[in-house]
């Protein structure tokens, strides 16, 4: 047996409905705000790391040249008989 809707029931249904619309497309938008976010810290993240990535680089070349640095100050000292 159907049932009759008053118009004030599908007034208050169609509400409801708008209302539960309305709170799902906000919670999507809030995620998508997130997902954007986290993205951009991402990008951030990864630039950050190849930078740092760069600088032990160099940190490597430049601890070399001190050891060849050392080792040359080390073979001045050494007497000219001890070779």
């Amino acid at each position: 047996m159907k049932q009759k809707l008053t118009m004030m029931e599908l007034k208050e249904s169609v509400d409801f409905w708008v209302k539960d619309i309305n709170g799902k497309v906000d919670q999507v938008e809030t995620i998508h705000k997130n997902f954007e976010e986290n993205q951009n810290n991402i990008e951030h993240n990864y630039e950050l790391i190849y930078e740092l990535k760069d600088q032990i680089e160099d940190l490597k070349l430049e601890i070399k040249k001190l050891k060849l640095l050392h080792l040359l100050g080390m073979k001045k000292k050494m007497p000219i008989n001890a070779k």
